[in-house]
């Protein structure tokens, strides 16, 4: 199977991150785990505490695994 393309390089999604404005000077990043069937977990965590937007933005790029992120004001 010399012209099969493995999937073993290619890193999968395993969630997803979102930065929320609590305050003026509150930013929380809450993370989300993708299922096994590819459906988004309902359940979400605080992964990180920052004090301004920059901030988490900073501490999301220095992040070494695969994930996607939105970025929210105020739920």
């Amino acid at each position: 199977m010399s012209n099969a393309i493995t999937l073993q390089h290619y890193q999968q999604i395993r969630h997803v991150d979102e930065i929320v404005e609590v305050s003026q000077d509150s930013w929380f990043v809450y993370r989300r785990s993708i299922k096994a069937n590819g459906s988004l977990s309902i359940t979400r965590r605080v992964v990180f505490f920052g004090r301004s937007e920059d901030e988490v933005s900073r501490w999301l790029e220095n992040q070494t695994t695969s994930a996607a992120y939105k970025s929210s004001r105020n739920p």
